[in-house]
């Protein structure tokens, strides 16, 4: 599966790709069992942190 995929694919981790359970729960789940993951998220948010205008509850 191509990166592009994973993420347009709300069912899979964009970081891995592993299926979650659901979009959203699921991957908060998925990220708090995958540190990998979950550290990836981390400074993901940290670069768009920028781009985003005003507070982003994300």
């Amino acid at each position: 599966m191509a990166a592009s995929d994973v993420w347009s694919d709300p069912n899979r981790c964009p970081f891995c790709g592993a299926g979650l359970r659901n979009p959203g729960d699921g991957f908060i789940d998925h990220i708090e069992e995958a540190s990998d993951c979950a550290s990836r998220f981390g400074l993901w948010r940290d670069r768009i942190g920028d781009d985003i205008q005003g507070d982003w509850s994300g």
